[in-house]
C-alpha cells in the first residue's frame, strides 16, 4: 500500500482511463530471441529400441494462426474447417530419425515433410517398420507414413482425422492397420441454419444440489448442442498401410476408441445427448460399449451419469462405473471403478472405490477386485492378477501406492501430493506378449528412475527397488557438474540407458550410455538458441520465513554483476500453493547444473535488461490438522514476500524501493492480495488472474468450501474488495479468449475500472485471440515490452517514478 507520490499520480489521473492503439510492440533484440527459440526436442523409441524418433517443435505461431475461425462448445476450442482444436499445445515441424544400432557411427536421417505440414500425435508400429504420424494442413488431419527402411513418406488420403476430441489413432497388432476417427462430416457451416428462427432458452433446477466451477466455453443454445455434435462426430475406421478403408460400427460423439489387446474388440464411449449447458464436455453423459469386430455386434455395458450430479467434495466423483479401460495383460477383459460411497466423499465410509473385472463374452458377472480406503487414480498392471494401485486423498494432501497381489493390497510408498522429495520417480514398463506395456517387476522389484529431488537439489537416479520391504539398489546417478536424467532403459544386462545430458554451459545433448562400461555415444545435440544470456548467474537462495519455516526461489543476476555495483531493481514471481505439511512446504525444485531455458512468459528474460529475477520463489500457505489454508491466507503472503525481500536485502542484491511482484493466474491473484495489504512492493505484473472470488462462488484452487459457506473469507481473500487500498501501480494483461476455469477476462477489467474509479494507478492490457497461456509471436514480443516498460516507469533510478518521489507537495 506505498502511496503513489503526487506529481505522479496527477499526469496519471488524466491518462488512466485513456486507449492506446499502436499496436503490437517489439522489445529489445535479446528479448525477441527467447520468443523466436524453440523448445526442447521430444523423442519416441521404437518397440524394438532399435530406433528414436527426434521431433521438433514449432516456433511460436503467428497472431493470424490463432485468428482463424474458431467455435468454442462444450469446452472445446474447435477449427471447423479443419475438424482439430484451434489451439493445440505443441506441433512439431522437423522429424529426424536416428537408427541406434546400425553402426558405430551415429547416422541421423532427417526427414523432408511436404510444403506446410507440421504434425501431431507420432508413433512407431508395432513391427517397428513405420513411423505414423497426423500431418496438418490447411485441409485438415491425415495419417501419414513414413517407412524407416525405404525412406519414403506416404499420405493416406482416405484416412482424414476428426481431431475435434482427441488425435488418438492405433495400430492392430500386427501392423496390418490403423484404428482411427475418420471425419465424416465436411460441410460444417450450419452454425445459423436454424430453420424456426431464435427460440427461448429454458432452464430449471431439480432437487439436487449441483455445485459445479464456474467454466467458460459451454454450451447454451440447442442450435449449439447440434453444432457440437455436427463439428465432433466420427466415423470408427481401419486403414491399411496401402490406403484400403473399412468402416466399424456406426457414427457417433466418441470420447473413447480403443482396440482391446487381442485385436478382436473395441471399447467405445459415445457422449449421449442431450447434452449438459453446465459442465465440459468430458462430463457430459456417456454410453459405454464393446463392438465385436468380426461381426460388429454392440454389448452396452455401462451408461454413465452427467458430470452435473457429481457430489461436492475434493474426492467426490460421479456415482456408478467410471474409467473404462482394456487389461493390457490379458486378451479381451474390461476392467473399471466403482465408487463405494455413492462417489460422495463427504460421507462417512471405511471403503471408497472398487475395482471390477469382466472377461469377453462380457455375459457373466464382474469380479470385483479389490477395494481401496481412498480414491483410485491410477493402476499400473504387472501381469493378469497383480498391479501397482494409486490411491488420492486430496482432503489428507496425500497418495498412497499399493502392491496388488492375490486379491490384496500391501502398502509400498505414501507421499503428500507436493512432496517431491519422496517422489519414486517414473515405473519401467516393457512390452508383454500382446505388445502392451505393464510393469517390469522382477522378483518382486521394480525399476524406477526420477529427478531426485533433496535439499541439496536435483539428483537425478535409476533404482531398483524391493516391494515388500523398500531396500533399493542404486544402479545410475548424474555425477559432477552435469545434470543427466534416464529417458529410456535399453537393457538391464549390461546396463545400457538414452539420457539427457546438460551442464550450465552446454545446451541439452542426447547419449547412448553403456553404465557398466562407462562408454557413453552422443546422438543428438540441441542447438543453442540463447546466446544473448551467456553468463546470466543463477543460485538457490534460501531463508527464512518469521515462524521459523525455511523457503528458497532461484536467483537469477545478470553476467558480470557483483554485489559491490549497489543494489539492482528486482521483480520478484511466485505462485501460492496450499500445504497440510510445513516439511514439504520447504523442499526446493534446483538443480545448480541445468543449462539456462528461459520461456518468453517467464520473467527470467528481464535479467538481460539489468533487473535482479528471483522467480519460482516459494509462496506456501499451510493448514496444518484441522485448520484450512486459505484461513490466513494474506496473513502467510505477506510473511513470504516479506522474509523475501529481507533475504535480498541483506545480499546486497535488492533495494527495498525498488522491488516489483509478479505472477500468473493464481500468482496474478496474489500480487493484488500483496499491493492491497503490504506496503512491500514498488509495483505489481498481475497476468491472467481471477480477483473477485464472489464470481467463482463453488471453490477455486483446493478451497473446498463454497461461498455461502465461507461467506467472509470469500470477500476477505478476494483483492477486488481491497481495490481502494491497491495504491501501488499495478499492470494488468488478460487473454481475451481465456478458457481457464473461473478466469473471465472480465475479472481484470472489473479490476481495473475499480482501481481507476478509485483513483489509483493501473493498465490493463487485453491480448486479442490468446488464452489462458498466450502463444502467438506477436502477443509474446508485446508481453515483454509491456512488462519491461512497466519496470521500468517504477523501478529504475532515472525514471519518472523516482524524480516524482523527490519533488516537494
Amino acid at each position: 500500500m506505498r502511496g503513489t507520490p503526487w506529481l505522479l499520480a496527477t499526469l496519471l489521473l488524466f491518462s488512466q482511463l485513456s486507449w492506446s492503439s499502436d499496436g503490437y510492440q517489439l522489445p529489445p533484440d535479446n528479448l525477441q530471441q527467447v520468443v523466436e527459440q524453440t523448445s526442447g526436442p521430444v523423442t519416441m523409441l521404437s518397440p524394438d529400441k532399435r530406433w528414436m524418433a527426434v521431433m521438433g517443435p514449432t516456433p511460436a505461431p503467428s497472431i493470424s494462426e490463432l485468428a482463424r475461425n474458431e467455435v468454442r462448445l462444450g469446452g472445446l476450442r474447435i477449427d471447423p474447417e479443419r475438424l482439430t482444436p484451434s489451439r493445440i499445445s505443441r506441433q512439431y515441424e522437423s522429424l529426424v530419425m536416428i537408427p541406434l544400432f546400425q553402426s558405430d557411427k551415429v547416422i541421423q536421417l532427417d526427414i523432408q515433410l511436404p510444403e506446410g505440414i507440421t504434425y501431431i500425435s507420432g508413433r512407431f508400429s508395432p513391427d517397428n517398420r513405420f513411423f505414423s504420424f497426423a500431418g496438418l494442413s490447411e485441409q485438415g488431419a491425415y495419417l501419414y507414413l513414413y517407412e524407416l527402411e525405404s525412406q519414403k513418406l506416404t499420405k493416406l488420403k482416405n484416412a482424414r482425422l476428426n481431431a475435434t476430441i482427441s488425435s488418438r489413432y492405433q495400430w492392430l497388432a500386427d501392423s496390418s492397420a490403423i484404428l482411427f476417427r475418420q471425419a465424416t462430416n465436411t460441410n460444417t457451416d450450419t452454425r445459423h441454419d436454424v430453420k424456426a428462427g431464435p427460440v427461448p432458452l429454458i432452464k430449471s433446477t431439480g432437487q439436487q444440489k449441483t455445485p459445479r466451477r464456474t467454466y467458460q466455453d459451454l454450451l447454451k443454445t440447442p442450435a449449439d448442442a447440434d453444432y457440437f455434435q455436427a463439428l465432433t462426430l466420427s466415423q470408427p475406421a481401419l486403414v491399411t498401410p496401402g490406403g484400403k478403408l473399412t468402416k466399424i460400427g456406426k457414427p457417433g460423439v466418441y470420447g473413447t476408441v480403443s482396440l482391446s489387446p487381442d485385436n478382436r474388440f473395441l471399447l467405445l464411449t459415445r457422449l449421449a445427448a442431450p447434452f449438459s449447458y453446465r459442465v465440459k464436455y468430458y462430463d457430459f453423459a456417456k454410453e459405454v460399449v464393446v463392438l465385436k469386430l468380426a461381426d460388429q455386434s454392440e454389448k452396452v455395458v455401462a451408461l454413465q451419469s452427467s458430470g452435473e450430479i457429481r457430489p461436492s467434495g475434493p474426492d467426490s466423483v460421479t456415482p456408478g462405473k467410471r474409467s473404462f479401460s482394456w487389461h493390457p495383460a490379458k486378451a479381451a477383459s474390461l476392467v473399471w471403478l466403482q465408487s463405494a460411497d455413492n462417489g460422495d466423499s463427504k460421507q462417512k465410509a471405511r471403503l471408497r472405490d472398487e475395482l471390477y473385472q469382466q472377461d469377453a463374452p462380457f455375459a457373466e458377472q464382474p469380479t470385483k477386485i479389490v477395494a481401496t480406503p481412498w480414491r483410485i487414480t491410477g493402476v499400473d498392471w504387472i501381469n493378469e492378477t497383480s498391479a501397482l494401485i494409486t490411491q488420492r486423498s486430496r482432503k489428507q494432501q496425500k497418495l498412497r501406492l499399493s502392491l496388488l497381489q492375490d486379491n490384496a493390497l500391501t502398502q509400498w510408498h505414501e507421499r503428500g501430493l507436493r512432496d517431491s522429495y519422496k517422489h519414486p520417480g517414473t515405473l519401467h514398463k516393457a512390452l508383454n506378449s500382446f505388445g502392451k506395456r505393464t510393469l517390469a517387476f522382477d522378483g518382486g522389484k521394480l525399476l524406477h528412475y526420477g529427478l531426485g529431488a533433496s535439499d541439496s537439489g536435483y539428483q537425478p537416479f535409476l533404482k531398483r527397488t524391493q516391494i515388500n520391504n523398500g531396500d533399493s539398489q542404486l544402479l545410475w546417478e548424474t555425477r559432477g557438474d552435469k545434470y543427466q536424467r534416464v529417458k529410456y532403459v535399453l537393457n538391464e544386462q549390461p546396463l545400457e540407458l538414452i539420457i539427457s545430458s546438460e551442464s550450465k554451459s552446454a545446451a541439452p545433448s542426447i547419449h547412448h550410455l553403456n553404465v557398466d562400461t562407462g562408454e557413453s555415444r552422443l546422438l543428438y545435440q540441441s542447438p543453442d538458441r540463447l546466446s544473448a544470456f551467456k553468463g546470466v548467474q543463477k543460485q538457490l537462495v534460501n531463508f527464512t520465513r518469521n515462524d521459523g519455516l525455511e523457503l528458497s526461489g532461484t536467483l537469477y543476476l545478470p553476467a558480470g554483476y557483483q554485489t559491490s555495483q549497489g543494489p539492482l531493481p528486482v521483480i520478484i514471481w511466485a505462485y501460492p500453493r496450499e500445504f497440510k505439511d510445513k516439511s514439504v512446504a520447504s523442499q526446493v525444485a534446483y538443480s545448480p547444473n541445468q543449462y539456462l531455458k528461459i520461456s518468453p512468459r517467464s520473467p527470467i528474460a528481464l535479467v538481460s535488461q539489468g533487473y535482479a529475477v528471483f522467480d519460482r520463489v516459494a509462496m506456501p500457505v499451510i493448514g496444518e490438522g484441522n485448520s484450512k489454508p486459505n484461513d490466513t491466507f494474506r496473513e502467510q503472503l505477506v510473511a513470504n514476500a516479506s522474509a523475501a525481500i529481507d533475504k535480498l536485502v541483506a545480499m546486497g542484491v535488492a533495494d527495498r524501493n525498488r522491488i516489483a511482484i509478479g505472477g500468473h493466474s493464481y500468482g496474478a491473484f496474489m500480487v493484488a492480495n500483496l499491493l492491497a495489504h503490504s506496503d512491500l512492493f514498488a509495483a505489481g505484473i498481475a497476468r491472467s488472474g481471477a480477483y473477485n472470488r464472489t464470481l467463482t462462488p463453488f471453490g477455486f484452487q483446493n478451497e473446498e468450501r463454497n461461498f455461502w459457506q465461507a461467506t467472509s473469507l470469500y470477500k476477505e481473500m478476494s483483492p477486488f474488495t481491497h481495490a481502494d487500498k491497491i495504491d501501488e501501480p499495478i499492470l494488468l494483461i488478460h487473454g481475451e479468449m481465456d478458457s481457464n476455469s473461473g478466469t473471465y477476462p472480465m475479472q481484470s477489467d472489473r479490476l481495473f475500472n475499480a482501481i481507476a474509479g478509485l483513483g489509483g494507478t493501473a493498465k490493463l492490457v487485453i491480448l486479442p485471440w490468446e488464452s489462458h497461456s498466450y502463444k502467438a509471436k506477436e502477443s509474446l514480443n508485446h508481453l515483454l515490452w509491456e512488462q519491461l516498460n512497466w519496470l521500468d516507469t517504477y523501478l529504475k533510478p532515472t525514471s519518472v517514478a523516482d524524480t516524482a518521489e523527490e519533488t516537494p507537495l
